[in-house]
């Protein structure tokens, strides 16, 4: 067979799993596959050679793999670890978020040819809009003091996807108020976020049409991540792949399903892998976490897993640390200890070595102040953070990076920013219009190079010459212009971001400058040599009063933090949190209690 040369690269790296018979079972499988992968068990590595291979073996141009995850932050490390293969943007290979692929592959070129309600030009709310419509309707509902959440609404549209069925009305008052906020929407012409998914479940489960459509341009359908869908993905894959023809590689973790309050289940990976007509492979070996740090992540799981550290000869530092002043306390002993002792350990190590980690933004602001007062430079990755990451943000922050010196080092590559911003204009309509729009952006980037200098102007010409006029042309932007603004705000005077040059908005995602500054949650899928867990107090995680599910999922939440790290893992808590009416003292982390207990026992045998 002879393979394309853009492609064939993943053959020079295959040879790399052979030593894995796990890894290579999966490289191997013909038919539908699901990896069951646990923490820096190369799963990344496993995925991405396999997309690689699916694209030179398996499919011909215009036909394609699509790959789907569940955040912009994962979407964008798989294209980075396809860029040496030669396929980070290849034309018929599509690595995006579940949305995103819903939205553009699904309900852009169909929906208007079936009868689900949708406005023939799809134009998704911004924040603001969807929670205005959300308020006017619950307040006409139930009054001014409505008790209901729109991310409650959000939950139960996700959850009950059939109208017509008996559950629909299982909560009267959110179903009333889902049907008012989404006619709302649809008289303005809008969608929001979550109807990406449920009104492309909508369309692949009533119209068998759309099934062969689907898979004539992505016969293979990889997803990432799985655990972290939810109900609509599932059941579009499951339709897609067992009634539809497409080719399903699913890779994920159930004990990293953190996501239960916006729907996931990490329950549906497990019954996807138990079906009879797929390959099941599991992932054992653990490249990332030194041996004690594995053992100590299968104790705070509470279930035994098998896992195996790749160097059996690797040390690992565990520290349970008290700082009884608060956070204040945690995050001072964290910047004159914590972190020039971790720098120090290891030769070469950099900031961008080492993540503290949180439960919440709250959290995560006494520790971005105590950076920033010391004067070390972070990237901050919640809802604390000054935008969002989304696909146009992290496009303007690799410009960035290619203008501020990546031109030189071919990283980010050239070919994937133009390629990514003409995927950006769905109005074109010819070959000649998608080079004209290359060529715009590729003039833009080559006046703006530089080696230093401010954000602020870049990100405002940037705007006005490119992206602002895309938004006016491209109505599905339009909820993420809202994070263009916010990201324009930022770096502006009097902005969070204020004096952050062209260097460091190049590398907002991180970089061996910045010390990373993440939740719990963003850190999943990330790696560091050194984790710091701050605010590990009863009452924060887990929350007080959380049992059954909750519970398990901060669990996981927690075991997910640990299994961040190679070489160290801090556990920092204060034995106490800040309440409505003063400081309320519950003790450490029960979490926390209850892990060194067990590796002190298991020290002691």
């Amino acid at each position: 067979m002879r393979l394309r040369s853009s492609s064939a690269a993943y053959l020079r790296h295959a040879g790399d799993l052979a030593d894995n018979p796990g890894q290579q079972a999966a490289y191997d499988s013909q038919g539908h596959c699901v990896v069951l992968a646990g923490p820096g068990s190369g799963k990344t590595k496993t995925l991405i050679l396999k997309l690689a291979r699916m694209l030179a073996e398996d499919v011909r141009v215009p036909q394609g793999v699509a790959c789907i995850t569940y955040s912009q932050e994962c979407a964008r490390e798989l294209k980075r670890r396809l860029e040496p293969l030669g396929l980070g943007e290849a034309q018929n290979l599509f690595v995006g978020t579940v949305h995103g692929f819903c939205l553009r592959h699904i309900l852009m070129p169909y929906a208007h040819l079936a009868d689900i309600g949708l406005p023939r030009r799809l134009a998704v709310a911004t924040n603001r809009q969807a929670d205005v419509a959300f308020k006017v309707v619950a307040e006409r509902l139930f009054g001014l003091n409505q008790p209901h959440k729109r991310d409650d609404m959000g939950r139960y549209r996700r959850v009950h996807l059939d109208r017509e069925a008996p559950d629909w009305e299982a909560d009267p008052d959110l179903a009333r108020i889902s049907e008012g906020y989404e006619a709302t929407l649809r008289r303005q012409g809008l969608i929001d976020y979550d109807d990406m998914v449920v009104c492309a479940h909508r369309l692949v489960s009533a119209h068998d049409w759309v099934l062969p459509a689907i898979a004539a341009r992505w016969p293979i359908l990889a997803v990432d991540e799985y655990q972290d869908l939810g109900v609509p993905l599932h059941r579009i894959v499951t339709r897609l792949a067992f009634e539809g023809g497409v080719r399903l590689f699913a890779v994920g973790d159930a004990d990293q399903s953190v996501y239960g309050f916006a729907g996931s289940d990490g329950d549906l990976l497990l019954e996807l892998a138990e079906r009879h007509d797929i390959q099941r492979v599991r992932l054992e070996l653990n490249y990332r976490c030194a041996g004690r740090i594995i053992e100590a992540s299968e104790y705070a799981l509470g279930e035994t897993r098998g896992y195996r550290p790749y160097d059996e000869e690797r040390l690992a530092v565990i520290r349970f640390v008290e700082r009884p002043g608060g956070l204040a306390d945690q995050a001072a002993y964290v910047i004159d200890t914590l972190i020039p002792e971790a720098l120090a350990a290891k030769d070469e190590r950099k900031l961008g070595d080492i993540a503290i980690l949180y439960r919440n933004a709250a959290v995560g602001n006494a520790f971005a102040d105590a950076l920033m007062a010391a004067g070390i430079d972070f990237v901050r990755v919640d809802t604390g953070a000054p935008y969002r990451k989304v696909e146009l943000t992290s496009w303007i922050e690799d410009c960035a990076g290619w203008c501020s010196g990546g031109w030189r080092r071919g990283r980010p590559q050239l070919d994937g920013l133009l390629t990514r911003w003409v995927r950006f204009r769905t109005s074109l309509s010819s070959e000649r219009e998608a080079n004209k729009a290359k060529n715009l952006v590729t003039a833009f980037l080559m006046r703006n190079r530089r080696d230093d200098g401010p954000a602020a102007p870049f990100v405002a010409a940037i705007r006005r010459d490119l992206v602002d006029p895309l938004a006016r042309e491209e109505p599905s932007l339009h909820d993420q212009m809202e994070q263009v603004h916010r990201m324009g705000a930022a770096v502006t005077a009097g902005g969070k971001l204020e004096g952050l040059d062209l260097v460091g908005l190049g590398g907002r995602d991180g970089s061996p400058s910045h010390i990373n500054l993440l939740t719990l949650h963003s850190s999943k899928g990330c790696e560091y040599d050194v984790v710091m867990m701050v605010g590990m107090d009863q009452g924060v995680i887990p929350w007080n009063n959380e049992s059954g599910a909750e519970l398990r999922e901060s669990r996981r939440l927690f075991y997910v933090g640990l299994t961040r790290a190679r070489d160290a893992v801090h556990l920092i808590y204060s034995g106490w949190i800040d309440g409505r009416y003063g400081p309320r003292t519950f003790g450490r982390s029960s979490f926390v209690e209850e892990l060194e207990t067990r590796l002190l026992a298991a020290g002691q045998e």
